[in-house]
Protein backbone atom coordinates (compact mmCIF):
# COMPACT_ATOMS: atom_id res chain seq x y z
CA UNK A 1 0.00 0.00 0.00
CA UNK A 2 2.78 2.41 0.98
CA UNK A 3 4.64 1.57 -2.23
CA UNK A 4 1.50 2.26 -4.34
CA UNK A 5 1.03 5.58 -2.58
CA UNK A 6 4.63 6.57 -3.31
CA UNK A 7 4.20 5.54 -6.95
CA UNK A 8 0.98 7.57 -7.24
CA UNK A 9 2.64 10.63 -5.71
CA UNK A 10 5.58 10.28 -8.09
CA UNK A 11 3.20 9.92 -11.06
CA UNK A 12 1.19 12.99 -10.04
CA UNK A 13 4.42 14.93 -9.61
CA UNK A 14 5.60 13.88 -13.07
CA UNK A 15 2.24 14.83 -14.59
CA UNK A 16 2.39 18.21 -12.90
CA UNK A 17 5.85 18.80 -14.35
CA UNK A 18 4.84 17.72 -17.83
CA UNK A 19 1.62 19.76 -17.88
CA UNK A 20 3.12 22.91 -16.35
CA UNK A 21 4.41 25.51 -18.80
CA UNK A 22 8.20 25.68 -18.98
CA UNK A 23 9.86 28.15 -16.61
CA UNK A 24 11.00 30.28 -19.56
CA UNK A 25 7.43 30.48 -20.86
CA UNK A 26 6.19 31.66 -17.46
CA UNK A 27 8.61 34.57 -17.39
CA UNK A 28 6.82 37.66 -18.68
CA UNK A 29 8.64 40.20 -20.77
CA UNK A 30 9.49 43.31 -18.77
CA UNK A 31 6.83 45.96 -19.00
CA UNK A 32 7.57 49.09 -21.01
CA UNK A 33 6.16 51.60 -18.53
CA UNK A 34 4.38 54.77 -19.72
CA UNK A 35 7.09 56.89 -18.08
CA UNK A 36 9.73 55.04 -20.13
CA UNK A 37 7.76 55.56 -23.34
CA UNK A 38 7.54 59.28 -22.50
CA UNK A 39 11.30 59.37 -21.86
CA UNK A 40 11.98 57.88 -25.32
CA UNK A 41 9.62 60.38 -26.97
CA UNK A 42 11.09 63.33 -25.04
CA UNK A 43 14.68 62.36 -25.91
CA UNK A 44 13.78 61.97 -29.58
CA UNK A 45 11.90 65.27 -29.79
CA UNK A 46 14.74 67.13 -28.09
CA UNK A 47 17.17 65.66 -30.62
CA UNK A 48 14.85 66.56 -33.52
CA UNK A 49 14.77 70.18 -32.35
CA UNK A 50 18.59 70.26 -32.57
CA UNK A 51 19.05 68.21 -35.77
CA UNK A 52 19.69 70.34 -38.86
CA UNK A 53 17.23 69.48 -41.61
CA UNK A 54 18.36 68.13 -44.94
CA UNK A 55 15.51 69.92 -46.74
CA UNK A 56 13.95 72.62 -44.53
CA UNK A 57 14.88 76.29 -44.85
CA UNK A 58 13.20 79.53 -43.80
CA UNK A 59 12.05 82.32 -46.17
CA UNK A 60 15.63 83.63 -46.44
CA UNK A 61 17.05 80.20 -47.28
CA UNK A 62 18.62 79.67 -43.85
CA UNK A 63 18.71 76.05 -42.69
CA UNK A 64 16.07 74.96 -40.18
CA UNK A 65 15.88 72.05 -37.77
CA UNK A 66 13.84 68.92 -38.39
CA UNK A 67 10.12 68.36 -37.81
CA UNK A 68 9.44 64.72 -37.05
CA UNK A 69 6.75 62.15 -36.36
CA UNK A 70 8.01 59.83 -33.63
CA UNK A 71 6.34 56.49 -32.87
CA UNK A 72 7.03 53.98 -30.12
CA UNK A 73 5.64 50.45 -30.35
CA UNK A 74 5.62 47.67 -27.77
CA UNK A 75 6.99 44.17 -28.26
CA UNK A 76 3.84 43.14 -30.17
CA UNK A 77 4.13 46.11 -32.56
CA UNK A 78 1.25 48.08 -31.02
CA UNK A 79 1.70 51.86 -30.88
CA UNK A 80 2.14 52.91 -27.25
CA UNK A 81 3.47 56.43 -27.81
CA UNK A 82 3.39 59.08 -30.49
CA UNK A 83 4.80 62.56 -30.84
CA UNK A 84 4.11 64.73 -33.88
CA UNK A 85 5.96 68.01 -34.22
CA UNK A 86 4.25 71.03 -35.82
CA UNK A 87 4.56 71.13 -39.62
CA UNK A 88 5.86 67.55 -39.87
CA UNK A 89 4.92 65.85 -43.15
CA UNK A 90 1.60 64.01 -42.97
CA UNK A 91 3.02 61.21 -45.11
CA UNK A 92 5.62 60.52 -42.44
CA UNK A 93 3.05 59.38 -39.86
CA UNK A 94 2.63 55.95 -41.47
CA UNK A 95 6.34 55.73 -42.27
CA UNK A 96 7.37 56.36 -38.65
CA UNK A 97 4.96 53.69 -37.44
CA UNK A 98 6.20 51.19 -40.04
CA UNK A 99 9.83 51.91 -39.19
CA UNK A 100 9.13 51.09 -35.53
CA UNK A 101 7.24 47.95 -36.56
CA UNK A 102 10.10 46.85 -38.83
CA UNK A 103 12.65 47.17 -36.01
CA UNK A 104 10.57 45.25 -33.47
CA UNK A 105 9.32 42.63 -35.94
CA UNK A 106 12.81 41.44 -36.84
CA UNK A 107 14.50 41.78 -33.46
CA UNK A 108 14.34 39.47 -30.44
CA UNK A 109 16.12 38.81 -27.15
CA UNK A 110 18.82 37.11 -29.24
CA UNK A 111 19.24 39.49 -32.21
CA UNK A 112 18.79 43.18 -32.94
CA UNK A 113 18.12 44.64 -36.39
CA UNK A 114 17.17 48.16 -37.42
CA UNK A 115 15.27 49.32 -40.48
CA UNK A 116 18.73 50.19 -41.92
CA UNK A 117 19.77 46.55 -41.38
CA UNK A 118 16.70 45.28 -43.20
CA UNK A 119 17.41 47.67 -46.06
CA UNK A 120 20.93 46.28 -46.48
CA UNK A 121 19.68 42.69 -46.42
CA UNK A 122 16.82 43.32 -48.85
CA UNK A 123 18.78 44.73 -51.79
CA UNK A 124 18.42 42.91 -55.13
CA UNK A 125 20.16 39.56 -54.83
CA UNK A 126 20.31 39.86 -51.03
CA UNK A 127 18.99 37.20 -48.66
CA UNK A 128 15.83 39.18 -47.89
CA UNK A 129 15.16 40.53 -51.39
CA UNK A 130 11.41 41.24 -51.73
CA UNK A 131 10.71 41.03 -47.99
CA UNK A 132 8.96 44.36 -48.41
CA UNK A 133 6.09 42.40 -49.97
CA UNK A 134 5.38 40.76 -46.61
CA UNK A 135 3.69 42.24 -43.52
CA UNK A 136 1.66 44.60 -45.66
CA UNK A 137 -0.85 45.38 -42.93
CA UNK A 138 1.79 46.94 -40.68
CA UNK A 139 4.27 47.86 -43.40
CA UNK A 140 7.99 47.25 -43.61
CA UNK A 141 10.45 50.05 -44.22
CA UNK A 142 13.82 49.29 -45.73
CA UNK A 143 15.62 52.55 -44.96
CA UNK A 144 16.95 54.11 -41.71
CA UNK A 145 14.89 55.46 -38.83
CA UNK A 146 13.61 52.36 -36.98
CA UNK A 147 15.55 51.12 -33.91
CA UNK A 148 14.63 48.37 -31.40
CA UNK A 149 14.37 49.19 -27.69
CA UNK A 150 15.66 46.96 -24.87
CA UNK A 151 15.52 46.82 -21.10
CA UNK A 152 18.69 44.97 -20.25
CA UNK A 153 18.69 41.96 -22.55
CA UNK A 154 14.92 41.95 -23.17
CA UNK A 155 13.32 43.42 -26.26
CA UNK A 156 10.48 45.73 -25.16
CA UNK A 157 9.61 47.64 -28.32
CA UNK A 158 11.00 49.98 -30.96
CA UNK A 159 11.09 53.61 -32.03
CA UNK A 160 10.40 54.83 -35.55
CA UNK A 161 11.11 58.36 -36.77
CA UNK A 162 10.24 60.03 -40.06
CA UNK A 163 10.04 63.58 -41.33
CA UNK A 164 13.32 64.47 -43.00
CA UNK A 165 16.29 62.78 -44.67
CA UNK A 166 16.81 59.19 -43.56
CA UNK A 167 20.11 60.00 -41.83
CA UNK A 168 18.37 62.72 -39.81
CA UNK A 169 15.53 60.31 -39.00
CA UNK A 170 18.00 57.73 -37.73
CA UNK A 171 19.96 60.26 -35.64
CA UNK A 172 16.73 61.20 -33.87
CA UNK A 173 15.70 57.56 -33.38
CA UNK A 174 19.08 56.68 -31.88
CA UNK A 175 18.82 59.66 -29.52
CA UNK A 176 15.35 58.52 -28.47
CA UNK A 177 16.65 55.01 -27.76
CA UNK A 178 19.32 56.25 -25.33
CA UNK A 179 19.13 54.11 -22.19
CA UNK A 180 17.20 51.41 -24.08
CA UNK A 181 19.93 50.29 -26.49
CA UNK A 182 20.30 46.73 -27.73
CA UNK A 183 23.08 44.73 -26.04
CA UNK A 184 26.16 45.08 -28.26
CA UNK A 185 26.65 41.31 -28.49
CA UNK A 186 23.31 40.72 -30.25
CA UNK A 187 23.41 43.64 -32.68
CA UNK A 188 23.54 42.48 -36.29
CA UNK A 189 26.69 44.50 -36.98
CA UNK A 190 28.47 42.67 -34.14
CA UNK A 191 27.17 39.24 -35.12
CA UNK A 192 28.12 39.70 -38.79
CA UNK A 193 31.43 41.45 -38.00
CA UNK A 194 30.12 44.62 -39.71
CA UNK A 195 28.83 42.67 -42.70
CA UNK A 196 25.35 44.13 -42.06
CA UNK A 197 24.98 47.68 -40.69
CA UNK A 198 23.00 48.52 -37.55
CA UNK A 199 23.14 52.31 -37.60
CA UNK A 200 25.52 54.73 -39.30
Amino acid sequence: MKRRLQSAIALFGLLALVSAPPVAAQKAAPAFAPAEVTKVLDQAELAAKKEESLVRVDATGAKRTTRMHIMVVDRAGKVVGRRSMPDAWVGSIAIARSKAFTAVAFSSNENALTSRSLGALSQPGGPLWNIGNSNRQDGLIEFPGGVPLYKGSELVGAIGVSGDGVEQDEHVAVAGAKGFEAPAAIRVDTVTKNGVPYTK
